[in-house]
């Protein structure tokens, strides 16, 4: 897993915040129109908690009325985070340690969640450039022109490679 590659450049920036206070059926419906693997509970701008798939269908089977039930009856309050310019590496650990599906990563405030789906993603295509497979995609004559779009990170540059079947710019292979 490579140790150049930070939360920052892999994490998703929307994440779905929540209310304690909000109602546990529409927020279960809000998770499932945004196909959002977790809710942050939020209290003001500061994370308190969070509401995944698995504590929803916990309170289902419990005593509590789901229909009367709020966020706060369901939320876990046992957040993890990482800091954005946390290694892959350490994100994994994390992961690893507090037996976490994802990550809400943060700066002085919450910035987004990094999940386990995109640290694997990004681990299995950073190896392949480490490893000092990478063909030049450019054409040597003069009358074609190179410049074209990274596929990592969408700029429009002049200097592509093809690392792993795809067209990637300077600072993609970089990093």
């Amino acid at each position: 897993m490579s140790s150049a590659i930070t939360v920052r450049e892999i994490m998703t920036r929307e994440f779905l915040g929540v209310s304690e206070s909000d109602d546990l059926l529409e927020t279960v419906e809000l998770l499932l129109d945004e196909a959002a693997d977790c809710a942050v509970v939020l209290r003001g701008r500061d994370p308190v908690g969070a509401l995944d798939e698995r504590d929803a269908l916990s309170l289902l089977v419990g005593e509590t009325d789901p229909a009367a039930a709020t966020v706060t009856d369901a939320m876990d309050d046992g957040i993890v985070r990482v800091a954005s310019d946390a290694s892959l590496t350490a994100a994994a650990e994390a992961m690893a340690r507090e037996e976490a599906d994802w990550l809400l990563v943060v700066e002085d405030e919450p910035v987004g969640v990094v999940s386990a789906y995109d640290i694997a993603t990004a681990s299995t295509i950073a190896p392949v450039a480490e490893e000092g497979t990478v063909s030049t995609a450019t054409d040597p004559s003069p009358t074609y022109d190179t410049q074209g779009i990274c596929e990592h990170c969408g700029t429009l540059t002049h200097d592509l490679v093809t690392v792993n079947g795809q067209s990637i710019c300077a600072n993609c292979r970089e990093n």
